[in-house]
């Protein structure tokens, strides 16, 4: 944990849009090394999505249902730093399986700003809270909501128990005063509250420092900023790491020499738009 705040490194389920989510193992476990390492508290997989909505893809799309491939690579590998993965509540889903029957620890559920249906957001959270699993709520395309909106987003998410609230600013249209009122109300409720921010406008380290320097509780990162469905980029590692001067050494230039071959090598099985 940095400055008192949640990190998740998003890479593998963000560039997954661009592999299909296939990686090779080596490289997953390295990825994870690198997080364990440098201070990261979450590494994210990718989705627990349906596969006969989405056939075809590799094991990170379908986490519930690839615990043995997951244990495969990561049994040997993991320690401190935990495994997350997002339940997008409107899409096809699987059925979830207890966190004592995967490595899985953490499950983020990923809910659209104006689709959600509070009573469905909160069957989700108290389904995942039973079977064991630590849990966020991530609202995407948060950028166009209103204060008030976001207000009432953290009096339903303190009702269920939930500790973090995350907005995701999809279309790259957040500004430093929603970002100000947004963390202001959050706090306000009770809640923890973390940003996951996109790049389309060259705004995400001026909305990370505004954050930071107001306490915010949880950043979202990836990998030379790459991934999203939109290849619309993300805070990268490379911010983090020089905010807070923490030395990377050739190991930051080894992953990222490694990204680009996976997005060589998959690039047949892309998802990506």
């Amino acid at each position: 944990m940095l400055a008192n705040m949640k990190i998740f490194d998003c890479s593998l389920r963000e560039i997954g849009y661009q592999t299909g989510w296939y990686f090779d193992k080596k490289f997953c476990q390295e990825l994870y090394r690198f997080a364990e390492s440098h201070y990261i508290d979450y590494m994210e997989l990718g989705f627990f999505h349906n596969p006969d909505a989405d056939p075809n893809r590799g094991a990170f799309r379908y986490c519930n249902l690839r615990t043995s491939e997951i244990a495969d690579i990561f049994d040997y590998v993991k320690n401190r730093t935990k495994l997350s993965a997002m339940r997008d509540i409107q899409r096809p889903l699987t059925d979830m399986i207890p966190k004592s029957e995967t490595l899985v620890d953490a499950v983020r559920i990923l809910t659209r700003s104006h689709e959600t249906d509070p009573e469905v957001l909160k069957y989700n959270i108290d389904l995942c809270q039973k079977l064991g699993y630590e849990v966020f709520v991530n609202f995407t395309s948060a950028g166009a909501n209103s204060i008030e909106q976001n207000r009432n987003f953290a009096k339903l998410l303190k009702e269920t128990g939930v500790e973090y609230i995350y907005f995701a600013d999809t279309e790259s249209i957040m500004t430093p005063d929603y970002v100000r009122n947004t963390i202001a109300v959050c706090k306000e409720e009770g809640m923890k509250v973390g940003m996951h921010l996109h790049d389309k406008n060259g705004t995400a380290e001026e909305l990370a420092d505004l954050s930071i320097a107001l306490g915010v509780d949880g950043i979202d990162i990836t990998h030379l900023g790459l991934g999203g469905k939109w290849r619309d980029g993300n805070l990268t590692m490379d911010y983090l790491m020089r905010k807070f001067s923490i030395p990377t050494g050739y190991e930051l230039t080894m992953v990222r020499n490694e990204v680009i071959n996976q997005l060589i090598r998959f690039a047949e099985h892309s998802a990506a738009e």
